[in-house]
């Protein structure tokens, strides 16, 4: 939020002068009196309010809000981008100093617990959709009165609108956020050209087709994380099905859903894609990007960073790379957002509330548009800008078409902890599907029962 000084308003009052002997009658001295009172109180107002509002830009007070993040020391472009954001905002209010912190994201939320365990946690930090841990921790405060809450409600995605708020026990706002991703089809067009696809395809029926037909000896169909024990980014590949099939993992009071339609669906038919051979195996995210990028993956679902990876593996899919609706019954696209939060510790809450505001601001949001990844504040997407960005990058519109789609890939209403063990369980149990070919309704019915037991 930014503060800025109210303008001064002056009222003119008819005045007469008044000999020394002059005597009042009891209404107009009435009259007068309780308009000394009305105007004295209409001082003290506004002097309160002036001294309230005192402008960080024109403080002479020395701050310092201590903010970690993964990106410092990310390389590319996001640290250029966050890098280039901080120093803007320091520029803008040269009384506060932002500390940097470098945590790569291995460590970050150790780093983050160890510091709130004690009792030194940092001013300002990013999360995602563990926000609620730290909400039900009292570990955060609600940014409602701090940060301008008309300018998010009209200019941010539903991740901000709806799914943040989610988040909390009581409603409020503790993030606002600064990017968001979602995951949608994509492809190399040579790649489909010289497999004889002429589009691709529109249900899955065609898509279990178009995965055959992009099947060489040294080339897959689709993939998906195959790295057996790797719960954690088997959500997302487990999660971005069932939301698109329809459904979700978890239900609105933050109880499991494993054993519903679209979860033993979405199971179902990753399990006949491993069977088929269409996937490699023993493979996480970072192994079949870059086989997407080399021509030995024929389509991923898969987010816009992908693009800017694959440019690296090789520089001929800056021309040679498209996206496309999902073959699904549904366009419903499973994604995230990446929040900053204020620590209710912080000293200085004005002040890091308004780092989070500039980071988030209309200039910051379409620099991140323009890395090629998806803002928080879909705002920006102005006709020019919509224009500018799909003459670039012509598979850029797919997502912004889909931007209201998006749905969470977890449970926001389901706690911290128990949403990290629900997720294990799901993969413990998508692993003895795949591994030891247990039957997907079966495995999903026993996963339910033992994820319903964390439910308090």
């Amino acid at each position: 939020m930014e503060w800025r000084k109210e303008n001064e308003q002056t009222a003119s009052h008819g005045t007469r002068e008044v000999g020394i002997k002059h005597f009042f009658t009891v209404e107009e001295y009435e009259m007068k009196r309780q308009f000394t009172c009305i105007l004295c109180i209409a001082l003290m107002v506004f002097t309160v309010n002036l001294f309230a509002a005192g402008t960080t830009e024109k403080s002479t007070e020395k701050v310092t809000i201590r903010y970690p993040h993964w990106f410092f020391g990310h390389g590319g472009n996001f640290e250029q981008w966050i890098n280039g954001a901080v120093d803007g905002f320091e520029k803008k209010y040269p009384n506060v100093h932002v500390e940097r912190e470098q945590v790569p994201y291995d460590t970050y939320w150790d780093k983050l617990d160890t510091g709130l365990a004690s009792g030194n946690p940092p001013d300002v930090a990013a999360f995602w959709f563990n926000l609620r841990k730290y909400i039900e921790a009292g570990a955060l405060m609600p940014l409602n009165d701090l940060i301008d809450m008309n300018d998010v409600n009209k200019n941010f995605s539903p991740f901000q609108t709806k799914s943040i708020p989610e988040a909390a026990p009581d409603g409020k706002t503790y993030g606002l956020a600064f990017d968001t991703g979602f995951y949608l089809p994509m492809y190399r067009p040579s790649v489909f050209r010289s497999a004889g696809i002429a589009k691709y395809a529109t249900n899955l029926d065609e898509f279990f087709t178009q995965s055959q037909k992009l099947m060489t000896k040294d080339r897959y169909g689709y993939a998906f994380v195959t790295q057996a024990g790797n719960w954690g980014e088997q959500i997302i590949n487990l999660s971005t099905w069932t939301i698109a099939l329809g459904g979700h993992w978890g239900d609105t009071k933050g109880r499991p859903t494993l054993d519903s339609k679209e979860v033993i669906q979405a199971v179902t038919y990753l399990k006949k894609l491993f069977d088929m051979g269409a996937v490699p195996k023993d493979v996480a995210h970072g192994d079949f990007r870059k086989m997407f990028a080399t021509g030995h993956v024929g389509t991923l679902i898969d987010g816009v960073w992908v693009y800017g990876l694959a440019n690296g593996w090789d520089p001929e899919t800056k021309t040679d790379f498209a996206t496309a609706p999902l073959p699904f019954p549904t366009q419903r696209v499973a994604g995230f957002y990446e929040c900053n939060s204020i620590f209710k510790a912080c000293k200085h809450p004005k002040e890091a509330a308004a780092l989070i505001q500039f980071i988030s601001n209309d200039e910051q949001q379409q620099k991140i548009a323009e890395m090629p990844h998806f803002p928080a504040r879909t705002s920006i997407f102005t006709p020019a800008l919509k224009k500018a960005l799909i003459e670039r990058w012509p598979w850029y519109a797919e997502y912004i078409n889909h931007a209201g789609n998006g749905v969470p890939m977890s449970p926001l209403s389901m706690g911290g902890e128990q949403m990290v063990e629900t997720q294990k369980i799901w993969g413990k149990y998508f692993d003895k599907v795949l591994f030891e070919n247990m039957d997907p309704k079966e495995a999903m019915t026993v996963a339910q029962k033992e994820a319903m037991a964390l439910v308090k």
